[in-house]
């Protein structure tokens, strides 16, 4: 009994030596299909354990509560009591609008705990990880997340600048409103660099930013985050770990009305105590205003009285100055006039005194020649009398003649005195009246000076009286005007005061009003809500679980189709193998063995083959390609090393499954065998009965072929089970293939589509939400004169809800009023139609994938909510083809008839002549005033590229693995189907068949077998394409549902491809089979 046992299993592995080829590829079958499930279905599981250790790591929130009032440190002590929880952080966050660059975006502010920030501190949660530079430790410094795809390029040393992105100044929230950059950190609170939608700026958050608490001047928290005890030792993504959690996080909810009401009456008694504050401050504010306005009446009533005597004074001083001058004038008139008079008899006298002058001239020169003549006499009369003087010194003269002498002298002594005193006389009268004529020359002429001087006093009085006249009107004027000045003013006070009082009375009016509606608010007042949330409501942790359940299932999908087709070639494979081996099965129970024994031979080559595949799948399954889809993944997330999970459950149902297919299908094939007797065994099956197919009965198809062409279709049809096992395992490879190729068109079209067909424009400028006319054109005018810009067209974008039957999605509104002219920056087509369609004017036209998420046809109407949660009803006229986030589309008209308000153009779509010269324009555009900040949809396109090659990758190892499959299963089926048909391969080499027309004889049957099936995999790969596309297909993004002509071609083209490359090697084997062997007797 020994000796058969052992002969049997030299019999098995005497049996694997000689069918390598097939024991082998049913190793590689295996171990493709177990590698591809484990790895897919693994894959997952080691994502969500990595993420896991890393939220332990660094003490991610358990539970996150937020209240829609606030919270306080006494709920913090509140929360901190409840029995189960391990920490408790009491935290603030704020989302402000940056700018850095061209780059305007939201940051998610964040405050650090107040208490050490070290991984001893329970309640430091959320922990941060600094990659480099430190941690804040003063006002105006912070720490930053690490970005996947950067794009801001924000580095340590550079400063922010923040503002609220509302009417609403910064510094009522925040101590500064610049802030520099120390550190560069990651976080399990952001696994990606999805931070959330925000309610300002763009929409939603691009950065986030953690800052000591001291920055923020709000008292209240806006957040407390809570870990649970014992739960790092769960992980995170089970239901035993929610069980936990849930517990505390009932408690909490226990006494959320204790923390609601507390907090109500806290905000109540606020409310009442700035009430009473109004109150006063209105009461002390209408007293100050009636103070003002009586002040304000006393001072236009004393005005008017002084400017009433100041026109009275004005008049009088006007009389007296017109009294003043007319007085002035007549007196110059009577003093003019005497001044004439004097004049004339001036002038009269001068022309006597002129005539009489010259008499007297006449006469002085008349006296002065007397006076000369009388002079010479009297010299004469001298000088004789010196001559008789000097004769009487004469001692000749006698006596008498002395006397005589002495007598004349005598004589002449007399007339000399008597002439000399008339001569003296006459000078002196001459002089008298040269001097009377001189004096009187002198009146005259002092009196004509006097009159001149009186003419010029004269003179001067009349301009001194017309300077005063014009000083004094002057005067008047100046009063006068000063009087109209201050009856203007008068007036003006008048109109202010009513204008005051009328102010006055609308502000108290108001106050009263604030007042009573502060009232009314206070009454309405109602209790806060509190929102205990956990990480099932935080997004990074429900992103990246969507995204591992995705890979999770297309776990469920493409490998276990693989999986599936793997087993159908492994049965086929052992199925043929029991018929080939059917001789021996009859020698091998005519010698005495029992059917259990025959049976394990077949059962134990099945199950080496399997186990080797197994061990291979599993090894690589769990460890290469989980590692491939997480790297992919890293693309998009930011964690630390892949932790690998071993998966023994899993392990052993692939083992037992993978190994139970082929063990089975190996039982299920010899156990129809084993029931016959050794004698019928023994001889060869019977051939089938020959039968007629159906192209034998239409016969002006059937006559056209040749002999050989008969015996292929004839070989194909007649033995169904191998003609439909070949095309099964042809159909599955191929529609692999294609779906793999599918896969990668569909992810690829959401870039090259989207950007390159629906979106024609490529910058978007948003506009600052206080611009100008003035600052609106000067930007129209720039882009109309930028020679680098085609055409730039102005619309409205805000973010909203849609609603339709209980499903509310987050949505982009476009508004414009552009019409037909707007297909020139955004195509709107139908997706199967490709029929244009322009932004209705009777409705909306929402993206396709949204209509799907809502459930929506054209003709329904949703519900829409803006950025202000002003709602409306809204009609869908058009579905459009659109492949990156949700928009609606709505006409401008239609926007003003819904919201009941015109739209405000806050955006500018941008088409350049040239994309390259984005950056250039964006530049330039950033700094015009107006300009809030650039998006380019260049930057879009590759942040998204990015995103997507993660699923691109997975893709390709499929690809990879569906090839090779598809080689294995065409290699596995053509070697068996030659390994079965070798008598026949024989027998037509007997009959005189050359090497070539043997394989053309067979390989003619295998080409026209990988035609039908690959023509049956393609249609079967559309449809598994289609149904992995909707599987998989994230929320905010539609995947391509065509799948390109390349594809198919590809697809169609390696298989065909690998087809050869099997025949070219079996033609060696076809070569090899010995004639004289395989036509020996077996009767």
């Amino acid at each position: 009994m020994v000796i058969m046992k052992n002969t049997l299993w030299k019999d098995i592995f005497r049996d694997i030596n000689k069918s390598k080829g097939r024991f082998f590829s049913i190793a590689s079958i295996i171990a493709l299909g177990v590698m591809l499930f484990t790895g897919v279905k693994v894959a997952p599981t080691d994502m969500k354990a990595t993420a896991d250790k890393y939220y332990d790591d660094y003490n991610l929130m358990d539970l996150r509560v937020i209240s829609t009032l606030g919270l306080t440190d006494d709920d913090v002590k509140d929360i901190n009591s409840i029995n189960g929880v391990e920490g408790v952080e009491a935290a603030k966050s704020l989302d402000v609008v940056s700018k850095f660059g061209s780059d305007e975006f939201v940051i998610r502010m964040h405050s650090l705990p107040n208490e050490d920030v070290n991984n001893n501190n329970d309640n430091y949660i959320n922990r941060l990880n600094i990659i480099d530079g430190r941690m804040p430790k003063k006002q105006g410094e912070c720490v930053i997340g690490r970005m996947n795809f950067g794009g801001l390029d924000i580095k340590i040393g550079d400063k922010l600048t923040v503002n609220s992105g509302t009417d609403n100044n910064i510094s009522d929230s925040l101590e500064t409103n610049e802030y520099k950059v120390v550190g560069i950190v990651e976080t399990p609170y952001y696994l990606s660099d999805n931070i959330g939608s925000s309610s300002i700026g763009s929409g939603s958050a691009k950065l986030y930013m953690f800052v000591n608490e001291d920055n923020f001047k709000s008292e209240v928290y806006t957040d407390i985050y809570v870990t649970v005890k014992n739960t790092k030792e769960l992980n995170s993504y089970d239901d035993k770990y929610f069980n936990v959690v849930d517990k505390v996080s009932d408690s909490i909810e226990n006494m959320s009305e204790v923390i609601v009401n507390r907090r109500y009456n806290e905000i109540k008694n606020a409310a009442n105590e700035e009430l009473l504050k109004g109150k006063k401050e209105y009461e002390t504010k209408k007293s100050e205003v009636e103070a003002k306005l009586a002040d304000a009446e006393n001072e236009i009533e004393s005005s008017k009285k002084k400017l009433a005597e100041g026109e009275q004074e004005l008049n009088n001083k006007k009389a007296e100055m017109e009294s003043t001058i007319k007085s002035a004038k007549e007196q110059l008139i009577v003093a003019e006039n005497e001044l004439n008079q004097k004049e004339d008899e001036l002038n009269q006298g001068i022309e006597k005194f002129n005539a009489a002058k010259v008499i007297a001239q006449q006469e002085f020169e008349k006296a002065d020649k007397t006076i000369t003549d009388t002079q010479k006499y009297i010299d004469t009369l001298i000088s004789q009398k010196s001559a008789l003087e000097e004769s009487l010194n004469n001692e000749n003269l006698t006596e008498e003649d002395k006397v005589g002498i002495q007598t004349q002298i005598t004589t002449l002594d007399v007339i000399i005195n008597e002439s000399t005193d008339k001569l003296n006389a006459g000078k002196v009268e001459l002089q008298n009246k040269k001097n009377e004529l001189e004096a009187q020359e002198n009146n005259l002429n002092s009196a004509k000076i006097q009159i001149q001087e009186g003419r010029n006093k004269l003179n001067q009085s009349k301009k001194d009286l017309e300077s005063s006249k014009k000083e004094g009107n002057a005067q008047i004027e100046a009063a006068l005007q000063e009087i109209t000045n201050g009856k203007e003013q008068l007036a003006e006070g008048e109109k202010e005061l009513e204008e005051n009082k009328k102010k006055a009375e609308e502000e108290l009016s108001k106050a009263e009003e604030d007042i009573k509606e502060a009232e009314n608010e206070i009454a309405k007042i109602e209790k806060p809500e509190l929102y205990v949330l956990d990480r099932k409501s935080h997004y990074s942790y429900v992103d990246y679980e969507n995204n591992a359940k995705s890979i999770d299932k297309l776990s469920n999908v493409f490998p276990v189709f693989f999986f599936i087709v793997a087993a159908l070639v492994c049965l086929t494979t052992m199925t043929r193998m029991v018929d080939e081996q059917r001789v021996n099965i009859g020698t091998l129970k005519a010698l005495g063995y029992d059917k259990g024994s025959i049976a394990k031979k077949f059962i134990v080559y099945a199950l080496f083959a399997s186990l080797i595949g197994c061990i291979v799948g599993v090894s690589l399954g769990f460890t290469i390609l989980p590692t491939i889809i997480f790297e992919a993944y890293g693309i998009m997330y930011i964690l630390p090393k892949m932790k690998y999970v071993l998966d023994i459950p899993l392990a052993i149902i692939v083992f037992v499954v993978a190994i139970g297919v082929t063990t089975l299908s190996a039982y299920t094939a010899c156990r129809i065998e084993l029931i016959e007797v050794p004698s019928m065994l023994m001889r060869p099956k019977a051939p089938k009965e020959g039968k007629r197919i159906l192209l034998e009965r239409i016969p002006f198809i059937w006559n056209r072929f040749n002999f050989t062409g008969k015996v292929t279709v004839r070989n194909i049809f007649r033995y169904k089970k191998r003609f439909l096992m070949t095309v099964i395992g042809i159909a599955g490879s191929t529609a692999l293939l294609l779906t793999g190729f599918g896969l990668k068109d569909s992810i690829k079209t959401i870039v090259n589509k989207q950007y390159g067909e629906l979106t024609k424009y490529q910058i978007s400028a948003n506009l600052e939400g206080n611009i100008t006319k003035e600052q609106e054109n000067a930007v129209s005018g720039f882009l109309s004169n930028n020679t680098n810009i085609e055409d730039f067209t102005f619309i409205r974008t805000e973010s909203g809800e849609a609603r339709f039957n209980d499903v509310t999605k987050d949505v982009s509104f476009i508004v414009t009023d552009e019409g037909k002219n707007f297909d020139e920056f955004e195509h709107l087509q139908n997706r199967k139609s490709k029929e244009t369609i322009y932004v209705p004017t009777d409705g909306i036209a929402i993206t396709e994938k949204l209509a799907k998420l809502l459930n929506v046809k054209v003709g329904d109407e949703i519900e829409l909510k803006d950025n202000n949660d002003n709602k409306a009803q809204a009609k869908v006229s058009e579905i459009v083809e659109h492949y990156i986030n949700h928009y609606i589309y709505i006409d401008s008209n239609y926007y003003n008839s819904i919201f009941n308000r015109t739209p405000k153009e806050n955006s500018i779509f941008i088409k350049l002549v040239n994309e390259d010269t984005a950056d250039q324009v964006s530049n330039d555009l950033i700094n015009i005033e107006g300009i809030a900040g650039i998006v380019s949809n260049n930057f879009i396109k590759t942040s998204f590229s990015d995103t997507i090659k993660s699923l691109d990758l997975v893709v390709i190892v499929m690809i990879l693995c569906a090839g090779a499959l598809s080689f294995i299963v065409l290699y596995n089926l053509t070697n068996v189907n030659i390994s079965e048909r070798i008598r026949e391969i024989a027998t037509i080499k007997v009959l005189g068949f050359y090497d070539k027309e043997v394989s053309a004889y067979i390989f003619r049957e295998n080409i026209l077998l990988t035609i039908i099936g690959t023509l049956a995999g393609l249609l079967l790969g559309v449809a598994f394409h289609r149904f992995i596309m909707v599987t998989v297909e994230m929320e905010y993004v539609m995947f391509g549902r065509q799948i390109d002509i390349v594809s198919f071609i590809m697809a169609t083209g390696l298989t065909i491809i690998f087809s050869l490359l099997v025949n070219w090697v079996m033609y060696y084997k076809l070569k090899k089979v010995e004639m004289v062997e395989s036509l020996k007797s077996v009767d």
